[in-house]
């Protein structure tokens, strides 16, 4: 009898583990958020995988240049991508999660060049950087021209060599990308602009192709709400601010 239990009770775990939900997600490189070489894939990673853990739901994770990422994720290759900030454009083809992170975006320089602004048609005399696949608010103005390339990397390189004048990133983002890809004299060249040229919000979004997601959304910032009202959802940040998401 109880070897009969003992057997069907594994049964049912094993039905049960098979049947759990598996979101697969694409991810790309965005330090100290996101990247394949950080402990849990970087804090924003961390946290889209405890909350939705939290619910039952496992998450498989791509890395892929971000431009290619929104797009598997727009056609519905994948389940969704993380993280994004709202547009209108974004909000036609995704579910958007409620808030995983609140950015600070500034514009990086070096030193060597002082630089001011008042509105954004000040970029307009400058060379300007960007990162393809992304979309940067001062792009209504159609008048600033952006050098890009693959990644965020490639864009602090450039400017450091001069190639680029001012650089737009977030805050965090910004430094630790710094700190992680170039030496301290390099470093030690950059600064940043003390007014921010944008805030955002980011966000996990799922395609509006994959029928289950507007669930699977709902999910999730439950999930997310638990992890905050933890207390482990600060943790994380604080976590990561102190390094130790690194391997």
């Amino acid at each position: 009898m109880y070897l009969l239990l003992g057997f069907l009770l594994l049964v049912s775990n094993f039905v049960y583990a098979t049947n759990q939900l598996t979101v697969r997600l694409t991810n790309g490189e965005w330090l100290p958020y996101q990247s394949e070489n950080l402990k849990h894939y970087g804090v924003a990673s961390h946290i889209v995988t405890e909350a939705f853990r939290s619910v039952d739901v496992k998450v498989d994770y791509v890395f892929m240049p971000w431009k290619r990422a929104y797009i598997e994720a727009k056609e519905g290759r994948f389940d969704g991508s993380l993280i994004w900030s709202l547009d209108p454009d974004r909000e036609k083809e995704f579910f958007f999660s409620d808030i995983i992170i609140h950015g600070r975006s500034v514009l990086f320089h070096l030193k060597s060049m002082p630089f001011d602004w008042k509105d954004y048609s000040d970029f307009v005399s400058v060379k300007v950087g960007g990162v393809i696949g992304y979309k940067y608010q001062f792009e209504s103005n159609k008048d600033i021209k952006i050098e890009r390339a693959y990644s965020e990397i490639a864009i602090f390189k450039m400017l450091l060599n001069r190639r680029v004048d001012i650089l737009p990133s977030d805050l965090d983002a910004g430094y630790a990308i710094l700190y992680s890809n170039f030496s301290e004299d390099e470093v030690k060249n950059v600064t940043h602009h003390p007014r921010p040229y944008n805030t955002t919000t980011y966000h996990l979004i799922l395609s509006k192709k994959v029928k289950q997601n507007e669930k699977i959304i709902k999910l999730f910032n439950t999930g997310l709400k638990k992890l905050k009202a933890s207390g482990k959802y600060d943790t994380y940040f604080e976590n990561a601010r102190r390094g130790l998401y690194k391997k």
